[in-house]
């Protein structure tokens, strides 16, 4: 287990808000900055000790922390379509075409590679990276290329126009050095697209407290507000040029509540989710 101190500001002080049970049985406890807001779980297991919480179990069995059949069929249509939506809204057609040459993208995080068999399917030269060796030798059985390692200590031999990081930041040790890296290896004007949960004020989240969908304890270890997630980008060298958020995460999947939540936290920001382009300055 480790102390963190904020990745944002480097306040070291915290403010205790909650301790919530992990999976396994651990008590983890949140805790918010007083400095600038940043929430993250402190102390929390080394990088060394987190790949227990990730093995079969966590992609194959249904619980509020993981998947319900990750690998399914009826689980890529659905990550499909939300990547339809998510690219739509960060208006990545135009993106796409102002490329010339071959189209290059990293995704960090990738787990089974259907956002990577998405794009391969556009043209697009995909890599992927993920630590998780259940779904590194699935996306690799898709005929993808995936490294099952720390990002922080791969050398790619090009750069790439795109990195993606699709829910995925909240899980990272330092993801402070995960953008650092990522800006390095961006080719000048290159983009950057992540999605993750959201925390802040106005957010569906609120309404549920600690028992919000996406405090999964130790797997989930950061929270960024709009704030936040602004500010550490800044500070990494990106400008955000798109945003927007999605999903409410009221009432069961596919009912008429869920739908009418989803809705009104799209249109009015509210969602708990949120999606970001910012092009590397």
């Amino acid at each position: 287990m480790e102390e963190v101190t904020c990745i944002v500001c480097g306040s070291s002080r915290q403010v205790p808000l909650f301790s919530k049970a992990s999976r396994m049985g651990e008590s983890f406890r949140l805790v918010r900055c007083p400095v600038c807001g940043l929430e993250y779980v402190s102390p929390r297991p080394c990088r060394g000790a987190i790949g227990v919480y990730y093995g079969k179990e966590y992609f194959t069995e249904r619980t509020d922390r993981g998947y319900d059949n990750y690998f399914s069929e009826k689980t890529r249509r659905e990550i499909e379509r939300i990547i339809a939506l998510n690219l739509r809204d960060l208006r990545f057609e135009a993106f796409e075409k102002s490329i010339q040459g071959t189209r290059r993208v990293l995704d960090i995080g990738c787990a089974a590679g259907y956002f990577l068999i998405y794009l391969k399917a556009r043209g697009w030269d995909v890599t992927g990276v993920d630590i998780a060796s259940t779904c590194v030798e699935f996306a690799r059985g898709a005929g993808l290329r995936v490294y099952e390692d720390d990002y922080l200590d791969i050398v790619f031999a090009h750069r790439f126009h795109l990195i993606t990081m699709w829910a995925s930041i909240e899980h990272l040790h330092a993801p402070d050095r995960f953008l650092e890296k990522a800006h390095d290896e961006l080719v000048d004007g290159g983009m950057i697209y992540l999605s993750t949960c959201r925390a802040g004020r106005w957010n569906f989240k609120n309404m549920f407290g600690s028992s919000w969908r996406f405090y999964n304890f130790p797997e989930h270890l950061y929270f960024f507000s709009r704030s936040t997630i602004q500010k550490i980008l800044e500070q990494k060298g990106f400008r955000i040029v798109r945003y927007a958020t999605y999903g409410s995460g009221l009432g069961r999947p596919g009912t008429i509540v869920r739908k009418a939540a989803d809705i009104l936290a799209k249109r009015l920001r509210l969602g708990d989710m949120m999606i970001i382009a910012a092009e590397k300055i």
